[in-house]
């Protein structure tokens, strides 16, 4: 199976790490704030269809980080120090 850049979802307020597809269905079976929220569904419909093999893993996980996404369950980290200098740079150089 594909692996993918991770993304951490947080599930009552747990975080869980998301890799693949396997994570993403096993992410899926959780209590999500809206359990039949249709981007959930297709979601579940995708992982579904690429475990089938009848569509691809990066559609399905892109359905799966827009259903996250959609239901607030992705949180955005804070930018690195090395990032924030490299910003602060970029900055000067406007």
């Amino acid at each position: 199976m594909a692996a993918f850049i991770p993304i951490t979802v947080y599930l009552n307020h747990k975080p869980m790490v998301v890799a693949s597809i396997a994570d993403a269905e096993m992410a899926l079976q959780q209590p999500w704030p809206l359990l039949e929220k249709p981007s959930r569904l297709e979601a579940i419909r995708m992982i579904e269809e690429c475990l089938a093999g009848h569509c691809s893993h990066q559609a399905a996980f892109a359905a799966f980080k827009a259903a996250a996404s959609e239901q607030g369950l992705l949180k955005r980290k804070r930018p690195s120090a090395g990032l924030k200098k490299f910003d602060g740079v970029a900055e000067d150089l406007m």
